[in-house]
This record gives structure tokens, sequence and C-alpha cells, in this order.
């Protein structure tokens, strides 16, 4: 397991080396899985310029159908990640790292390209990189969970569970929720 993803829930103000980081992770793993993703994608608070963050990279493989999902875990389980299933999360498979490397802490994600769950993290990452206020207010909330709740990371969780759905319903509300993937990086 790696150990980077063991210890006390943090909260931090926003780091521009995170975006550095995301890209050394990126290029490995497209070096592994380029004939089978279409795009990696940084996703969660790590991505929004400003925010405050568990010092973790969220990162979403992008594949273009189900029928790519096995080789992936493949590849992936090949150099020593273990797929977790979907944890609960209907259009998001979750790989964990049973090895240490160089890279910081990062959650490694693989969404069908149509999938909800993808579509819902590029929403929110856009909705909070042009409202600085609710970014501002979520990393506070943030904060304040990893302060109240340093060993507890599903009640950290839980704290966030009201403040995340009510941007879920402005984002739709406002025309952030996509509809179809439209990749925002480049490999």
């Amino acid at each position: 397991m790696d150990s980077k993803l063991k210890g006390r829930v943090t909260c931090v103000d926003y780091d521009p080396n995170w975006q550095v980081e995301f890209v050394k992770v990126k290029h490995a793993l497209f070096g592994l899985l380029k004939d089978t993703v279409i795009a990696i994608e940084h996703v969660g608070s790590t991505s929004v310029v400003g925010c405050a963050a568990k010092p973790i990279l969220d990162i979403d493989l992008v594949i273009e159908n189900h029928s790519d999902f096995d080789s992936v875990k493949r590849i992936l389980e090949s150099v020593g990640f273990a797929h977790r299933g979907d944890q609960g999360i209907q259009g998001r498979e979750v790989f964990k790292r049973l090895f240490e490397d160089e890279f910081m802490a990062y959650h490694l994600y693989c969404c069908q390209k149509d999938s909800l769950e993808l579509l819902r993290h590029l929403s929110l990452k856009a909705y909070l990189t042009d409202h600085p206020k609710v970014r501002d207010a979520y990393g506070e909330l943030k904060k304040n969970l990893a302060e109240q709740f340093p060993e507890e990371i599903l009640d950290y969780m839980e704290g966030k569970d009201e403040f995340v759905k009510q941007m879920l319903m402005d984002l739709e509300s406002k025309g952030y929720l996509l509809t179809e993937y439209r990749s925002s990086t480049s490999q």
C-alpha cells in the first residue's frame, strides 16, 4: 500500500506544485496506457487553482468505451495496481497502488468518456474555477472539517456531502453540467 495515503486528514492552501506533480504522474501513466486511454484528466480540488485541498491528486483515466477497461486493468495490475471496483460510485473504477513511487499521493480512477461521474468531476472543476467565492467557501469548509476530524476520513467526507450536493445542483442550473466529454488536456 502506498504509505503516502495513510495518516491524518489534512487540508492545505492551494499549492501550484500540484499541477507539476500531476504532469509527472500523467506522463508515467500515459507511457503505460497510451494505446488504451483517450485522456488522463486532473480532477478534484487539487486541479482547481486557488482551492484548498487534501494534498492528494485525483486522476481520471478516460476510456472510449467499457470494452477498453479490461486492457487498462490488465496493464495497471501488471505494474502493481489493484482494482478495487467502483466502491459504490457507478461509472468510476478505483485503482490502488500497492507500491511506493516518487510521485506525490494520488487516487486513480478509470471512467468511460460518457460516464456521469467523469462528467461531474469535470463540471465541478469548471464550476469551482469560474466561481472563486464558492471555491473559497468549499476550501474553508474542508480545512475546518480536517481540523475537526483529523483521524476520521469518513466523517470528513460526510461533512462535505451537503455542500457538494448543493454545488452539483447549482452547476446544473447554471449550465455547467457537461452532457458529453470534451478533453481538457492534451497528451
